[in-house]
């Protein structure tokens, strides 16, 4: 009975943290309208690929490296039970190392998600890997990092396109930039968003 008692306790626990990490997200996310073009306020025009992440190297675009999470979980089915889980990323560094000057990533949202999907999370080091822990909750598809992990970010809109998936046939996909609300502390971090199979990392030293 005790041992019950303390099971439904964590699982309360586990679900709050959840819709925490998720009212947070929403409420510290802030939009901004399309960006003005005048040369006070320019942006880099959108690149061609538009499942990257992206981040201004010497004025250029430069796609940050994708790297797999390696889970047992299987985000996109309706999870089985509420759980904490680990993923775990090869390699105890990233390959690209930024800093916090004019830190800034591009990408590319379809039109009308809001929030957008894109979280920064910051990665702990793990004997020769690193790691992110995340929560499920029974029922829902998808996943939470949690808020001790979670960086505070600003969305902005640059840019609605047009894009022709086929013959005649458009959706329309929004170029956005996100950037940290405060300067990032030395460390591993990843951009993710609704795969865990594509983590954009990078370190700030």
């Amino acid at each position: 009975m005790i041992a019950s008692k303390r099971r439904r306790k964590l699982i309360g626990i586990v679900v709050l943290m959840f819709w925490s990490v998720l009212l947070v997200s929403v409420a510290n996310s802030t939009s901004a309208g399309p960006a003005d073009t005048s040369p006070q306020d320019p942006f880099p025009s959108p690149p061609n690929d538009l499942t990257r992440v992206y981040y201004l190297a010497e004025s250029k675009l430069v796609p940050l490296p994708f790297e797999e999470g390696i889970t047992s979980l299987d985000v996109f089915r309706p999870a089985q039970r509420n759980k904490v889980a680990q993923v775990r990323l090869r390699g105890a560094t990233a390959a690209t190392v930024l800093t916090n000057k004019d830190l800034s990533f591009y990408v590319f949202v379809a039109d009308k998600m809001d929030p957008a999907p894109h979280q920064l999370v910051r990665l702990t080091r793990k004997g020769s890997g690193r790691e992110l822990t995340v929560s499920v909750i029974k029922g829902l598809k998808g996943y939470a990092p949690f808020e001790e992990d979670s960086v505070r970010l600003e969305h902005r809109l640059l840019k609605r396109l047009r894009v022709e998936t086929s013959r005649n046939r458009y959706l329309f996909v929004n170029y956005m930039l996100i950037r940290p609300l405060n300067p990032l502390k030395p460390g591993e971090y990843a951009i993710i968003g609704d795969s865990l199979s594509d983590m954009a990392t990078f370190r700030i030293q």
